[in-house]
């Protein structure tokens, strides 16, 4: 008999590149499948949550196969790809889980997360409370879909017209889009590139209590008790996001938020660094928290990380 477990699909795709899945269905042993939800037009960032919608039996055997077939808004074209999953990996990190640091009871994965990148670019995920990780990357290939068929209650429409209004963006974004140039073609294999690297603190009279850290390539994980403790290096892509958690001697714990690292400094930083030796990203200040950097180092060379927020900052009282 298989074993099952509680978990639903969803969808991701880069913020500024808007798609919608036409069909997707993730299939499992028996044939039987359940399908990918997608919003009208979805750009709700590479490797985070998307739609869920609940459908059929609530606990589900892994995936053994994934089928899909996406509109790409800004290269007004469809991607469509079939691939085997690899189900053993998949079982096996369903089995093993994950603590949580809350209640430090063992939890485990609750999502499938389908992304679908330009370029025909899909990339799977196991997602849970704080770890994300990555189960595969695909190719796609394109192809053609009657706009008939893609849009039935509007059948004759145009697909470059109806692309371009479905895949605007707000200001911002759009923006953002033509500093870039348009579509940066192979981006997300730049994400998926990983360092021997690691987070810890140099902060006299604390202790370092966690670390949550997401990377640019949907990854993420937290580090906290005795995993933390070993604190080993470890190959991770170039980091997006980081939460310090530190504590005092009085038992007073506080957290320090690094939301959305500049993305030019940081991957300037590791393209620069030498592969041959370890990186350590540290969190160093005074005991009394003032003079605060985040710190780039490699052997005996230290660089600051400049374009970051060292104050957002706050007590942790749970």
């Amino acid at each position: 008999m298989q074993e099952k477990f509680d978990w639903l699909p969803t969808e991701s795709a880069p913020e500024l590149y808007p798609m919608n899945i036409h069909s997707g269905n993730l299939y499992f042993e028996d044939g039987e499948s359940v399908y990918i939800p997608c919003s009208g037009s979805a750009n709700n960032g590479w490797g985070k949550t998307g739609s869920i919608h609940l459908q059929g039996n609530k606990l589900r055997p892994v995936p053994v196969k994934l089928e899909v077939t996406w509109a790409s808004f800004k290269e007004n074209k469809f991607y469509t790809g079939a691939w085997d999953l690899p189900k053993e990996k998949i079982l096996k990190l369903f089995i093993e889980g994950f603590v949580h640091y809350d209640t430090r009871k063992k939890i485990t994965y609750s999502q499938i997360n389908v992304g679908c990148a330009p370029g025909g670019i899909v990339v799977v995920w196991l997602s849970g409370v704080g770890n994300q990780v990555e189960i595969g990357r695909y190719q796609a290939h394109d192809t053609l879909i009657a706009m008939s068929d893609y849009l039935p209650g509007n059948p004759t429409a145009i697909q470059k017209v109806a692309f371009a209004n479905l895949g605007k963006l707000d200001d911002l974004l759009e923006k953002n889009y033509e500093k870039k140039g348009g579509i940066q073609f192979g981006l997300w294999d730049t994400y998926r590139k990983k360092y021997n690297w690691k987070a810890k603190i140099e902060i006299a009279g604390h202790k370092f209590e966690k670390i949550g850290l997401k990377m640019f390539n949907g990854e993420a994980e937290n580090l906290f008790d005795e995993v933390l403790l070993k604190n080993e290096f470890k190959e991770r892509a170039v980091p997006s996001y980081m939460s310090f958690m530190i504590a005092n001697v009085k038992g007073v714990k506080t957290v320090f938020e690094f939301k959305e690292i500049d993305e030019e400094e940081i991957f300037d930083l590791f393209k620069k660094s030498d592969t041959s030796q370890p990186i350590e990203i540290i969190l160093r200040m005074n005991e009394d928290l003032t003079n605060r950097r985040l710190i780039f180092k490699q052997g005996s060379k230290e660089l600051t990380i400049d374009k970051i927020d060292v104050n957002n900052t706050w007590e942790y009282d749970r």
